[in-house]
């Protein structure tokens, strides 16, 4: 199947939403953010109080949003 570049960037901006909704809600998001968010915090802070980086990367991961971009 072969579409147009305007119908392909038409049909990505259509479904951002929905693909932002199933990223939210599948689990393997979580898990990544909490596998990575750890490593950067302990390299940022130089600290490797696990109870304080967990914390943090939590609160962290709540202020990350996914959103679509405005486009023109």
């Amino acid at each position: 199947m072969s579409l147009s570049n305007s119908t392909i960037k038409n049909l990505s901006i259509a479904l951002t939403p929905d693909v932002i909704k199933e990223i939210y809600s599948d689990e393997r998001w979580i898990d990544f953010m909490m596998e990575i968010l750890p490593e950067i915090v302990s390299e940022y802070l130089g600290s490797e109080d696990i109870d304080l980086i967990a914390e943090i990367s939590i609160c962290i991961m709540d202020n990350i949003l996914l959103k679509p971009v405005q486009t023109v």
